[in-house]
């Protein structure tokens, strides 16, 4: 009985120190002064959260602690995408080009912007060519989504090969979403070729993987540094519309919602390096949505309640709607706030 109390005793502390390796931090709170009022707005940071990309409108900004934001130019008005390198000199997003349609680009701090062209059987949709999705940790690969018409294609985009097409079923479309900071992972969505509904996917060394399942409904939004977690949002076996969580060893994880409402749906936006995930939760047709944090082992729940909880001064009067991005190293969280009249912003969360 003693080793029986000894062993439970052991597990009980190696749990709580789990637990308190996460959770156990110190919060700060910062509302951001937008450069662009009553629009919306894509943030995305780099490794160390010291640098962000952010995307006003379609306006593309570069910002830091000290400089703020810097008008990096117009981009794409029809496209919020947004991805920066983790060392934060790299970004991607859309821009117009010459023949002011919609497509990828490319923006580094020696060179300023890059139009990445469309593959060999790209075609102009509805005055786009595409929107680039995300950028590799060093900045020398990018993804996207490229149309071909009468659908779209995920591809990478390299300074040597440019943009090369990635699967996609006949007649239907993918998305590369995110790419992990080594180059080797790309995850997004590939259409299931009768249903035509998305599917989670990755690209691994060119090979696809449908890792949810080949008839999973849903997709892939975001990849950890390694590539080994995959975070995004998926139709569970009740028509719960959750966000997930995936990896090798834990297998794809439901989060559920913050309210536990099964009507309710989330949406997963990052991911860490250490496994934290931040969302979004709620009604996007009724009641409102809040932002959420996750972690393995441990539950969903309100980012808010979470910072205010570790020290984080949030006014009361504002919303958080939803968490954008976390920073590779877990340490930054960016999102969108709201308050009663509607009006909205950013805001940025450090953790220590």
């Amino acid at each position: 009985m003693t080793l029986r109390w000894l062993a439970r005793t052991i597990l009980f502390c190696m749990l709580l120190a789990v637990s308190s390796s996460l959770w156990a931090q110190t919060a700060t709170f910062q509302m951001l002064t937008s450069p662009v009022q009553n629009t919306w707005a894509n943030f995305a940071l780099s490794r160390d959260g010291q640098v962000m990309a952010a995307n006003y409108g379609g306006e593309i900004y570069r910002w830091t602690p000290k400089g703020g934001f810097v008008d990096l130019g117009p981009g794409d008005p029809n496209s919020s995408s947004v991805a920066i390198s983790h060392d934060g000199s790299t970004i991607v997003s859309s821009l117009l080009g010459s023949d002011q349609a919609g497509t990828p680009g490319l923006w580094k701090q020696t060179t300023g912007w890059t139009n990445l062209g469309h593959p060999a059987n790209g075609c102009n949709l509805g005055n786009e060519w595409g929107s680039g999705y995300g950028v590799s940790g060093n900045g020398t690969v990018a993804v996207g989504l490229a149309w071909y018409c009468p659908g779209a294609e995920g591809f990478s985009w390299t300074q040597k090969n440019g943009m090369k097409a990635l699967s996609h079923p006949v007649g239907k479309s993918s998305r590369a979403s995110a790419i992990s900071a080594d180059g080797n992972t790309i995850v997004g969505f590939s259409e299931d070729p009768i249903g035509g509904y998305r599917r989670p996917v990755r690209w691994i060394s060119g090979k696809t993987e449908l890792f949810a399942g080949a008839h999973a409904i849903g997709e892939a939004s975001a990849v950890s540094f390694d590539g080994s977690q995959i975070v995004g949002q998926y139709t569970t076996s009740a028509n719960g519309i959750f966000a997930f969580y995936y990896s090798q060893q834990h297998g794809l994880v439901s989060l559920g919602t913050v309210s536990g409402i099964a009507t309710d749906q989330s949406f997963a936006n990052g991911v860490a390096s250490n496994g934290m995930t931040v969302g979004w939760s709620g009604d996007p047709f009724g009641s409102g949505i809040q932002a959420f944090v996750w972690a393995p082992k441990l539950t969903i729940r309100s980012l808010t309640k979470y910072l205010k909880n570790h020290g984080a001064k949030i006014p009361s009067n504002i919303y958080l709607t939803t968490a954008l991005d976390i920073s590779a190293d877990g340490s930054t969280i960016v999102g969108v706030w709201q308050d009663a009249n509607l009006h909205q912003g950013g805001w940025i969360a450090h953790l220590k």
